[in-house]
């Protein structure tokens, strides 16, 4: 005759306690994480708005040697358009990203900073760059004197004085030293700093 036999089968999950410690272990990791997180995604993109602008300023500066006419860069909020255009507003803290805004690299035959296609002969579009800030509280661009376009002579030179363009760190960003700055000196040449000019 069988008799019946009782199966112990074991039980498995978590206690309380240990739930509350993974809480905890994850809540640390996260409040180290986060930050060093957000402070590379700030760096990031003040790294690649500073490379892009750098660059452009260095293929607008070629392409006038080469050409041997004046080629202008403009800051340009419609730079992805199908024709683009220069912005027409200055670079204003608070009311739009400056330069961050986008621009333009374009042959400037009648040298008046103004992108004309139509012109005999047409101005030739040699470079467009998109927005490199989201929105207002994003990076930003900033010449320091109102400054919609440069224009490079056929030597290279730069018409006018030198200039700064503070490449801003997002709002949220506490940490200044992440700012970044590119000088451009009168005889056209442009160099990246992490100081003013």
């Amino acid at each position: 005759m069988l008799k019946n036999k009782h199966f112990y089968i074991p039980q498995s999950g978590f206690t309380l306690i240990e739930l509350m410690l993974v809480i905890v272990i994850v809540g640390v990791l996260a409040s180290i994480g986060i930050p060093s997180y957000r402070t590379f995604i700030s760096t990031g993109k003040i790294t690649t708005a500073t490379s892009s602008l750098h660059g452009a300023l260095l293929l607008a500066r070629t392409e006038a040697i080469k050409r041997g006419k004046n080629v202008t860069i403009c800051r340009s909020e419609t730079a992805n358009a199908a024709v683009p255009s220069c912005s027409t507003t200055d670079s204003t803290p608070g009311t739009n990203s400056g330069w961050a805004d986008g621009w333009i690299i374009f042959t400037d035959d009648n040298n008046n900073g103004t992108y004309q296609p139509g012109n005999n002969p047409p101005e030739i579009l040699i470079f467009a760059q998109g927005s490199q800030a989201k929105d207002l509280t994003d990076i930003s661009i900033m010449p320091s004197v109102p400054q919609k376009f440069l224009t490079f002579n056929s030597t290279g030179q730069v018409f006018g004085a030198s200039i700064q363009m503070l490449v801003n760190k997002p709002t949220w960003d506490s940490d200044t030293s992440h700012n970044r700055y590119i000088c451009i000196a009168s005889g056209g040449r442009a160099r990246v700093s992490t100081s003013t000019c």
